[in-house]
Protein backbone atom coordinates (compact mmCIF):
# COMPACT_ATOMS: atom_id res chain seq x y z
CA UNK A 1 0.00 0.00 0.00
CA UNK A 2 1.27 3.45 -0.85
CA UNK A 3 1.47 6.26 1.69
CA UNK A 4 -1.51 8.65 1.68
CA UNK A 5 -1.51 11.79 -0.46
CA UNK A 6 1.40 10.68 -2.63
CA UNK A 7 1.15 12.57 -5.95
CA UNK A 8 1.28 10.76 -9.28
CA UNK A 9 4.61 11.07 -11.08
CA UNK A 10 5.16 14.02 -13.41
CA UNK A 11 4.95 13.45 -17.13
CA UNK A 12 8.08 11.77 -18.40
CA UNK A 13 8.58 9.73 -15.22
CA UNK A 14 8.04 5.99 -15.14
CA UNK A 15 4.71 4.95 -13.58
CA UNK A 16 5.03 4.16 -9.88
CA UNK A 17 3.62 0.69 -10.43
CA UNK A 18 6.60 -0.19 -12.65
CA UNK A 19 9.17 0.71 -10.01
CA UNK A 20 10.75 -1.77 -7.65
CA UNK A 21 10.02 0.11 -4.43
CA UNK A 22 7.14 0.85 -2.11
CA UNK A 23 6.50 3.94 -0.05
CA UNK A 24 5.51 2.13 3.13
CA UNK A 25 8.77 3.37 4.72
CA UNK A 26 7.37 6.90 4.58
CA UNK A 27 4.43 7.63 6.83
CA UNK A 28 3.03 10.73 8.46
CA UNK A 29 5.02 10.16 11.65
CA UNK A 30 8.47 9.24 10.31
CA UNK A 31 10.77 10.94 7.86
CA UNK A 32 13.14 8.76 5.83
CA UNK A 33 16.74 8.87 7.04
CA UNK A 34 18.01 10.95 4.12
CA UNK A 35 15.30 13.56 4.75
CA UNK A 36 17.04 14.43 8.04
CA UNK A 37 20.13 15.65 6.22
CA UNK A 38 20.71 19.38 6.67
CA UNK A 39 19.70 20.28 3.12
CA UNK A 40 16.24 18.69 3.54
CA UNK A 41 15.39 19.80 7.08
CA UNK A 42 13.32 22.76 5.95
CA UNK A 43 11.07 20.54 3.83
CA UNK A 44 7.67 19.54 5.14
CA UNK A 45 6.76 15.86 5.22
CA UNK A 46 4.33 16.21 2.28
CA UNK A 47 7.16 17.74 0.23
CA UNK A 48 9.46 14.85 1.23
CA UNK A 49 6.79 12.36 0.13
CA UNK A 50 6.36 14.14 -3.20
CA UNK A 51 10.11 14.06 -3.81
CA UNK A 52 10.47 10.42 -2.81
CA UNK A 53 7.60 9.37 -5.05
CA UNK A 54 9.41 10.38 -8.25
CA UNK A 55 12.87 9.06 -7.44
CA UNK A 56 13.97 5.84 -9.11
CA UNK A 57 15.82 3.14 -7.09
CA UNK A 58 19.08 1.93 -8.68
CA UNK A 59 21.84 -0.41 -7.45
CA UNK A 60 25.57 -0.49 -8.22
CA UNK A 61 28.23 -3.20 -7.85
CA UNK A 62 31.51 -2.61 -5.96
CA UNK A 63 33.90 -0.56 -8.12
CA UNK A 64 31.18 0.56 -10.53
CA UNK A 65 31.44 4.22 -11.59
CA UNK A 66 28.19 6.10 -10.89
CA UNK A 67 29.20 9.49 -12.30
CA UNK A 68 32.46 10.43 -14.03
CA UNK A 69 34.40 13.69 -13.78
CA UNK A 70 34.11 16.04 -16.81
CA UNK A 71 31.16 14.15 -18.30
CA UNK A 72 27.80 15.86 -18.77
CA UNK A 73 25.13 14.91 -16.28
CA UNK A 74 21.54 15.75 -15.47
CA UNK A 75 20.84 13.47 -12.50
CA UNK A 76 21.25 13.70 -8.75
CA UNK A 77 21.63 10.68 -6.45
CA UNK A 78 20.43 9.98 -2.92
CA UNK A 79 22.75 7.43 -1.31
CA UNK A 80 20.28 5.14 0.49
CA UNK A 81 22.62 2.30 1.53
CA UNK A 82 26.35 1.61 1.29
CA UNK A 83 29.23 4.01 0.62
CA UNK A 84 30.87 5.72 -2.34
CA UNK A 85 34.27 7.26 -3.02
CA UNK A 86 34.32 10.83 -4.37
CA UNK A 87 37.54 11.79 -6.16
CA UNK A 88 38.69 14.87 -8.06
CA UNK A 89 41.64 14.54 -10.44
CA UNK A 90 43.80 17.27 -11.98
CA UNK A 91 45.01 17.70 -15.55
CA UNK A 92 47.84 15.20 -15.01
CA UNK A 93 45.35 12.68 -13.55
CA UNK A 94 46.78 13.07 -10.07
CA UNK A 95 44.22 12.98 -7.25
CA UNK A 96 43.56 16.45 -5.82
CA UNK A 97 40.77 15.44 -3.49
CA UNK A 98 39.21 12.23 -2.25
CA UNK A 99 36.66 11.37 0.39
CA UNK A 100 34.15 8.66 1.27
CA UNK A 101 30.42 9.31 1.59
CA UNK A 102 28.40 6.92 3.73
CA UNK A 103 24.61 6.62 3.49
CA UNK A 104 22.56 8.69 3.93
CA UNK A 105 24.18 11.24 1.63
CA UNK A 106 23.54 13.20 -1.55
CA UNK A 107 25.77 13.73 -4.56
CA UNK A 108 25.38 15.23 -8.03
CA UNK A 109 22.67 17.66 -6.91
CA UNK A 110 24.10 20.55 -8.94
CA UNK A 111 23.11 18.74 -12.12
CA UNK A 112 19.51 19.76 -11.36
CA UNK A 113 20.31 23.48 -11.74
CA UNK A 114 23.44 23.66 -13.90
CA UNK A 115 24.37 22.28 -17.32
CA UNK A 116 28.07 21.93 -16.54
CA UNK A 117 30.37 18.90 -16.59
CA UNK A 118 30.64 16.78 -13.46
CA UNK A 119 33.29 18.09 -11.04
CA UNK A 120 34.17 14.67 -9.55
CA UNK A 121 34.08 10.93 -10.12
CA UNK A 122 31.87 8.90 -7.77
CA UNK A 123 32.51 5.15 -7.47
CA UNK A 124 30.65 2.51 -5.47
CA UNK A 125 32.90 1.16 -2.70
CA UNK A 126 30.71 -1.85 -1.90
CA UNK A 127 27.21 -2.76 -2.97
CA UNK A 128 25.33 0.54 -3.18
CA UNK A 129 21.64 1.40 -3.34
CA UNK A 130 20.67 4.87 -4.55
CA UNK A 131 17.59 6.87 -5.42
CA UNK A 132 18.05 8.67 -8.73
CA UNK A 133 16.34 11.90 -9.79
CA UNK A 134 16.66 13.34 -13.30
CA UNK A 135 16.45 17.04 -14.13
CA UNK A 136 13.45 16.49 -16.41
CA UNK A 137 11.43 14.73 -13.72
CA UNK A 138 12.51 17.28 -11.10
CA UNK A 139 11.50 20.25 -13.27
CA UNK A 140 8.08 18.72 -13.86
CA UNK A 141 7.68 18.06 -10.14
CA UNK A 142 8.44 21.60 -9.01
CA UNK A 143 5.97 23.04 -11.50
CA UNK A 144 3.26 21.29 -9.50
CA UNK A 145 4.88 21.41 -6.05
CA UNK A 146 7.28 24.42 -5.94
CA UNK A 147 8.35 23.96 -2.31
CA UNK A 148 10.05 20.67 -3.23
CA UNK A 149 12.81 22.86 -4.70
CA UNK A 150 13.68 24.35 -1.31
CA UNK A 151 16.40 21.79 -0.61
CA UNK A 152 18.36 23.08 -3.60
CA UNK A 153 18.58 26.51 -1.99
CA UNK A 154 20.38 25.03 0.99
CA UNK A 155 22.56 22.85 -1.22
CA UNK A 156 23.67 25.81 -3.34
CA UNK A 157 24.33 27.79 -0.17
CA UNK A 158 26.60 25.12 1.25
CA UNK A 159 28.48 24.66 -2.02
CA UNK A 160 29.14 28.41 -2.21
CA UNK A 161 30.93 28.19 1.12
CA UNK A 162 32.95 25.03 0.50
CA UNK A 163 36.68 25.55 0.19
CA UNK A 164 37.79 25.06 -3.40
CA UNK A 165 34.21 24.94 -4.68
CA UNK A 166 32.30 27.61 -6.60
CA UNK A 167 32.98 30.96 -4.98
CA UNK A 168 31.44 33.52 -7.33
CA UNK A 169 27.96 34.77 -8.05
CA UNK A 170 28.30 36.66 -11.29
CA UNK A 171 31.03 39.25 -10.76
CA UNK A 172 30.78 39.05 -6.95
CA UNK A 173 33.25 36.96 -4.95
CA UNK A 174 31.65 35.16 -1.99
CA UNK A 175 33.72 35.42 1.21
CA UNK A 176 31.37 34.13 3.91
CA UNK A 177 27.87 33.73 5.24
CA UNK A 178 26.01 36.52 7.04
CA UNK A 179 22.93 34.57 8.00
CA UNK A 180 20.60 31.72 7.08
CA UNK A 181 16.86 31.27 7.30
CA UNK A 182 14.60 28.28 6.73
CA UNK A 183 15.42 28.08 3.02
CA UNK A 184 17.46 31.14 2.05
CA UNK A 185 20.98 32.25 2.87
CA UNK A 186 22.59 35.69 2.91
CA UNK A 187 26.26 35.82 1.93
CA UNK A 188 28.96 38.42 2.28
CA UNK A 189 30.62 39.16 -1.03
CA UNK A 190 33.09 41.59 -2.58
CA UNK A 191 32.57 43.64 -5.74
CA UNK A 192 35.84 42.99 -7.63
CA UNK A 193 36.15 46.44 -9.18
CA UNK A 194 34.99 48.64 -6.29
CA UNK A 195 36.29 46.30 -3.55
CA UNK A 196 33.04 47.05 -1.72
CA UNK A 197 31.60 44.56 0.75
CA UNK A 198 27.97 43.72 -0.04
CA UNK A 199 25.31 41.25 1.02
CA UNK A 200 23.96 38.64 -1.41
CA UNK A 201 20.44 37.42 -0.67
CA UNK A 202 19.63 34.21 -2.51
CA UNK A 203 15.99 33.74 -3.50
CA UNK A 204 14.45 30.38 -2.76
CA UNK A 205 14.44 27.99 -5.70
CA UNK A 206 10.74 27.53 -4.95
CA UNK A 207 10.26 31.14 -6.09
CA UNK A 208 12.75 30.91 -8.94
CA UNK A 209 10.88 27.93 -10.39
CA UNK A 210 7.77 30.08 -10.89
CA UNK A 211 7.91 31.67 -14.35
CA UNK A 212 5.30 34.30 -13.55
CA UNK A 213 7.19 35.37 -10.45
CA UNK A 214 10.50 35.64 -12.33
CA UNK A 215 8.97 37.91 -14.95
CA UNK A 216 7.57 40.10 -12.18
CA UNK A 217 10.87 40.05 -10.27
CA UNK A 218 12.82 41.30 -13.27
CA UNK A 219 10.21 43.99 -13.90
CA UNK A 220 10.35 45.35 -10.36
CA UNK A 221 14.09 44.91 -9.68
CA UNK A 222 15.11 48.23 -11.24
CA UNK A 223 12.46 50.12 -9.30
CA UNK A 224 13.73 48.65 -6.03
CA UNK A 225 17.34 49.51 -6.94
CA UNK A 226 16.30 53.16 -7.30
CA UNK A 227 14.85 53.35 -3.78
CA UNK A 228 16.60 55.86 -1.52
CA UNK A 229 15.13 55.93 1.99
CA UNK A 230 16.70 55.96 5.45
CA UNK A 231 14.66 52.93 6.54
CA UNK A 232 14.94 50.71 3.45
CA UNK A 233 18.00 48.60 2.72
CA UNK A 234 19.82 49.78 -0.40
CA UNK A 235 19.69 47.37 -3.34
CA UNK A 236 22.52 47.70 -5.86
CA UNK A 237 22.14 44.89 -8.34
CA UNK A 238 20.72 41.45 -9.14
CA UNK A 239 22.47 38.37 -10.47
CA UNK A 240 21.09 35.18 -11.98
CA UNK A 241 23.10 32.10 -11.00
CA UNK A 242 22.78 28.46 -9.92
CA UNK A 243 19.14 28.15 -10.84
CA UNK A 244 17.92 31.17 -8.90
CA UNK A 245 18.22 34.94 -8.45
CA UNK A 246 20.51 36.82 -6.06
CA UNK A 247 19.77 40.32 -4.74
CA UNK A 248 22.88 42.43 -4.16
CA UNK A 249 22.34 44.88 -1.30
CA UNK A 250 24.17 46.93 1.30
CA UNK A 251 25.84 44.96 4.07
CA UNK A 252 24.37 45.75 7.48
CA UNK A 253 25.60 45.12 11.01
CA UNK A 254 23.07 44.54 13.76
CA UNK A 255 20.15 42.23 14.51
CA UNK A 256 16.72 41.47 13.09
CA UNK A 257 13.54 41.87 15.12
CA UNK A 258 13.12 38.12 14.82
CA UNK A 259 16.39 37.58 16.68
CA UNK A 260 15.29 40.02 19.39
CA UNK A 261 11.94 38.25 19.82
CA UNK A 262 13.45 34.76 19.78
CA UNK A 263 15.95 35.70 22.50
CA UNK A 264 13.16 37.09 24.67
CA UNK A 265 14.55 40.63 24.83
CA UNK A 266 12.04 43.16 26.11
CA UNK A 267 11.73 46.42 24.20
CA UNK A 268 10.38 49.53 25.87
CA UNK A 269 7.00 50.72 24.61
CA UNK A 270 8.62 53.88 23.24
CA UNK A 271 11.09 51.77 21.26
CA UNK A 272 8.23 49.65 19.90
CA UNK A 273 6.43 52.81 18.76
CA UNK A 274 9.58 54.09 17.09
CA UNK A 275 10.19 50.80 15.26
CA UNK A 276 6.61 50.68 14.02
CA UNK A 277 6.81 54.31 12.86
CA UNK A 278 10.04 53.71 10.98
CA UNK A 279 8.73 50.56 9.28
CA UNK A 280 5.54 52.49 8.49
CA UNK A 281 7.58 55.32 6.97
CA UNK A 282 9.50 52.80 4.83
CA UNK A 283 6.23 51.28 3.60
CA UNK A 284 4.77 54.73 2.94
CA UNK A 285 7.75 55.49 0.69
CA UNK A 286 7.48 52.13 -1.08
CA UNK A 287 3.74 52.52 -1.60
CA UNK A 288 4.30 56.03 -2.91
CA UNK A 289 6.63 54.53 -5.51
CA UNK A 290 3.87 52.07 -6.44
CA UNK A 291 5.33 48.93 -4.85
CA UNK A 292 3.93 46.62 -2.16
CA UNK A 293 6.30 44.63 0.03
CA UNK A 294 4.07 41.55 0.65
CA UNK A 295 6.35 39.99 3.28
CA UNK A 296 6.54 42.35 6.27
CA UNK A 297 7.66 40.25 9.24
CA UNK A 298 10.24 40.44 12.08
CA UNK A 299 12.99 38.65 10.12
CA UNK A 300 12.71 41.34 7.43
CA UNK A 301 13.14 44.25 9.85
CA UNK A 302 16.73 45.03 10.79
CA UNK A 303 18.01 47.20 13.64
CA UNK A 304 21.36 48.71 12.73
CA UNK A 305 24.03 48.25 15.38
CA UNK A 306 25.32 51.81 15.17
CA UNK A 307 22.13 53.77 15.87
CA UNK A 308 19.36 51.12 16.16
CA UNK A 309 17.77 52.64 13.07
CA UNK A 310 15.27 50.37 11.32
CA UNK A 311 16.03 48.98 7.86
CA UNK A 312 13.25 47.17 6.01
CA UNK A 313 14.70 44.21 4.12
CA UNK A 314 13.78 41.80 1.36
CA UNK A 315 11.65 43.29 -1.39
CA UNK A 316 12.25 40.03 -3.27
CA UNK A 317 8.52 39.25 -3.66
CA UNK A 318 7.31 42.85 -3.94
CA UNK A 319 4.63 43.65 -6.52
CA UNK A 320 3.04 46.72 -8.03
CA UNK A 321 0.05 48.15 -6.22
CA UNK A 322 -3.36 46.87 -7.31
CA UNK A 323 -1.85 43.49 -8.17
CA UNK A 324 -3.69 40.40 -7.02
CA UNK A 325 -1.95 38.19 -4.46
CA UNK A 326 -2.45 34.99 -6.45
CA UNK A 327 -5.02 33.42 -8.69
CA UNK A 328 -6.74 30.19 -7.77
CA UNK A 329 -4.29 27.30 -7.98
CA UNK A 330 -1.23 29.55 -8.20
CA UNK A 331 1.58 29.66 -5.69
CA UNK A 332 0.80 31.90 -2.72
CA UNK A 333 3.66 34.33 -2.01
CA UNK A 334 4.36 35.58 1.49
CA UNK A 335 4.60 34.16 5.00
CA UNK A 336 1.31 32.66 6.29
CA UNK A 337 1.71 33.99 9.85
CA UNK A 338 1.60 37.58 8.52
CA UNK A 339 -0.67 37.43 5.45
CA UNK A 340 -3.64 39.75 5.11
CA UNK A 341 -7.07 38.24 4.33
CA UNK A 342 -7.05 39.76 0.85
CA UNK A 343 -3.58 38.34 0.19
CA UNK A 344 -4.82 34.89 1.22
CA UNK A 345 -7.90 35.18 -1.01
CA UNK A 346 -5.95 36.37 -4.04
CA UNK A 347 -7.80 39.69 -4.18
CA UNK A 348 -6.51 43.04 -5.40
CA UNK A 349 -3.93 44.46 -3.00
CA UNK A 350 -3.04 47.96 -1.87
CA UNK A 351 -0.91 49.39 0.93
CA UNK A 352 -3.39 48.24 3.57
CA UNK A 353 -2.29 44.66 2.98
CA UNK A 354 1.25 45.52 4.14
CA UNK A 355 -0.38 47.43 7.01
CA UNK A 356 -2.13 44.26 8.17
CA UNK A 357 1.25 42.47 8.25
CA UNK A 358 2.70 45.40 10.20
CA UNK A 359 -0.13 45.02 12.73
CA UNK A 360 0.71 41.32 13.16
CA UNK A 361 4.38 42.27 13.59
CA UNK A 362 3.34 44.83 16.24
CA UNK A 363 1.39 42.15 18.14
CA UNK A 364 4.47 39.92 18.12
CA UNK A 365 6.72 42.72 19.36
CA UNK A 366 4.31 43.38 22.24
CA UNK A 367 3.74 39.76 23.27
CA UNK A 368 6.69 37.81 21.76
CA UNK A 369 4.22 35.44 20.08
CA UNK A 370 2.15 35.53 16.90
CA UNK A 371 -1.61 36.18 17.21
CA UNK A 372 -2.59 33.11 15.19
CA UNK A 373 -1.08 29.62 15.11
CA UNK A 374 -2.38 26.23 14.01
CA UNK A 375 -1.40 22.65 13.23
CA UNK A 376 -1.50 23.22 9.46
CA UNK A 377 -1.51 26.08 6.96
CA UNK A 378 -5.20 25.77 6.07
CA UNK A 379 -6.21 26.24 9.71
CA UNK A 380 -3.77 29.13 10.11
CA UNK A 381 -5.07 30.96 7.05
CA UNK A 382 -8.63 30.32 8.21
CA UNK A 383 -7.91 32.13 11.47
CA UNK A 384 -6.59 35.15 9.57
CA UNK A 385 -9.80 35.18 7.56
CA UNK A 386 -12.32 34.61 10.34
CA UNK A 387 -11.00 35.22 13.85
CA UNK A 388 -10.45 38.68 15.39
CA UNK A 389 -6.93 39.49 16.46
CA UNK A 390 -6.56 38.80 20.21
CA UNK A 391 -5.97 41.73 22.57
CA UNK A 392 -2.21 41.91 23.31
CA UNK A 393 -3.11 42.58 26.97
CA UNK A 394 -4.37 39.00 27.24
CA UNK A 395 -0.69 38.00 27.06
CA UNK A 396 1.03 41.17 28.35
CA UNK A 397 -1.37 43.08 30.62
CA UNK A 398 0.78 46.22 30.80
CA UNK A 399 0.75 46.97 27.05
CA UNK A 400 -0.30 50.64 26.59
CA UNK A 401 -3.79 51.29 25.24
CA UNK A 402 -2.59 53.14 22.14
CA UNK A 403 -0.48 50.17 20.99
CA UNK A 404 -3.39 47.79 21.56
CA UNK A 405 -5.60 50.08 19.52
CA UNK A 406 -2.99 50.23 16.77
CA UNK A 407 -2.93 46.43 16.53
CA UNK A 408 -6.72 46.15 16.44
CA UNK A 409 -7.15 48.78 13.70
CA UNK A 410 -4.19 47.64 11.57
CA UNK A 411 -5.33 43.99 11.60
CA UNK A 412 -9.03 44.55 10.91
CA UNK A 413 -10.34 41.83 8.58
CA UNK A 414 -11.79 44.33 6.10
CA UNK A 415 -9.22 46.65 4.53
CA UNK A 416 -11.69 49.55 4.77
CA UNK A 417 -11.74 49.17 8.57
CA UNK A 418 -7.98 49.65 8.88
CA UNK A 419 -6.02 52.89 8.81
CA UNK A 420 -6.47 54.50 5.41
CA UNK A 421 -2.75 54.15 4.72
CA UNK A 422 0.57 53.43 6.40
CA UNK A 423 1.07 57.21 6.61
CA UNK A 424 -2.11 57.49 8.70
CA UNK A 425 -0.93 54.64 10.90
CA UNK A 426 2.37 56.46 11.49
CA UNK A 427 0.47 59.63 12.34
CA UNK A 428 -1.57 57.68 14.92
CA UNK A 429 1.63 56.49 16.60
CA UNK A 430 3.23 59.92 16.68
CA UNK A 431 1.90 61.16 20.02
CA UNK A 432 2.70 64.76 20.93
CA UNK A 433 3.90 63.77 24.39
CA UNK A 434 6.14 60.95 23.22
CA UNK A 435 9.85 61.43 23.85
CA UNK A 436 12.53 59.24 22.29
CA UNK A 437 13.76 56.40 24.48
CA UNK A 438 17.46 57.03 24.80
CA UNK A 439 19.99 57.07 27.61
CA UNK A 440 19.80 60.86 27.82
CA UNK A 441 17.79 63.66 26.29
CA UNK A 442 18.28 67.38 25.76
CA UNK A 443 15.52 69.87 26.47
CA UNK A 444 15.40 73.40 25.10
CA UNK A 445 12.74 75.78 26.41
CA UNK A 446 11.91 78.98 24.56
CA UNK A 447 9.51 81.59 25.96
CA UNK A 448 8.38 84.45 23.70
CA UNK A 449 6.70 87.55 25.09
CA UNK A 450 5.13 89.90 22.53
CA UNK A 451 2.58 92.66 22.02
CA UNK A 452 -0.78 91.41 20.63
CA UNK A 453 -0.19 93.46 17.52
CA UNK A 454 2.76 91.19 16.72
CA UNK A 455 0.77 87.94 17.19
CA UNK A 456 0.53 87.11 13.48
CA UNK A 457 4.26 87.62 12.91
CA UNK A 458 5.22 85.51 15.94
CA UNK A 459 2.75 82.77 15.03
CA UNK A 460 4.20 82.58 11.53
CA UNK A 461 7.70 82.13 12.97
CA UNK A 462 6.44 79.38 15.32
CA UNK A 463 4.67 77.62 12.45
CA UNK A 464 7.86 77.71 10.39
CA UNK A 465 9.81 76.12 13.23
CA UNK A 466 7.17 73.43 13.76
CA UNK A 467 7.13 72.60 10.07
CA UNK A 468 10.90 72.26 10.15
CA UNK A 469 10.94 69.91 13.17
CA UNK A 470 7.60 68.10 12.94
CA UNK A 471 8.03 64.45 12.02
CA UNK A 472 11.76 64.44 12.70
CA UNK A 473 12.60 61.21 14.53
CA UNK A 474 13.98 61.83 18.02
CA UNK A 475 12.33 65.25 18.42
CA UNK A 476 9.12 65.98 20.36
CA UNK A 477 7.49 69.42 20.33
CA UNK A 478 5.30 70.75 23.12
CA UNK A 479 3.49 73.99 22.29
CA UNK A 480 1.47 76.14 24.68
CA UNK A 481 0.03 79.69 24.54
CA UNK A 482 -0.89 81.99 27.38
CA UNK A 483 -2.54 85.45 27.42
CA UNK A 484 -2.04 87.75 30.41
CA UNK A 485 -2.57 91.40 31.36
CA UNK A 486 0.48 93.66 31.31
CA UNK A 487 2.08 94.27 34.66
CA UNK A 488 1.06 97.62 36.21
CA UNK A 489 3.64 100.35 36.35
CA UNK A 490 5.04 101.20 39.79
Amino acid sequence: MMAPNVPPPPSGAAPLASRSFRLTAIDLNNRPTWANLEMFRSMTLPAVIQLRAVMEPVEYEPGQVIIRQNEEGDEMFMLDAGSVCVSVRGHMHDTHFERVLVAPAVFGEFALVMSTPRSATVTAEAGVRCLRLSRTVFNELIKRFPTVADFLTRAVGERLLESGSIQHVGKYRVVGRLGAGAVATVFEAIHPGLQRSVALKMLSHALASNGTFLEQFQREAQMIANFNHDHIVRVFDTEKAYGTQFIVMEKLTGVTLDEIIQHGHHLSWGTVRRILREVGNALTYSHGAGLLHRDVKPSNVFLAEEDRRVKLLDFGIAVSQDSSAAKAGEQLFGTPYYMSPEQILGQKLDGRSDLYSLGVLAYELLTREVPFDADNIDQLLGKHLNEPTPDPRDVSPDVPADLCEFVQIATAKRANDRFASCAKAVEFLRLATELPVVKSIELTTLAISYHPSRRAKVQQAIDNMRNELDGLDGVALLHAHQTSEALPKE
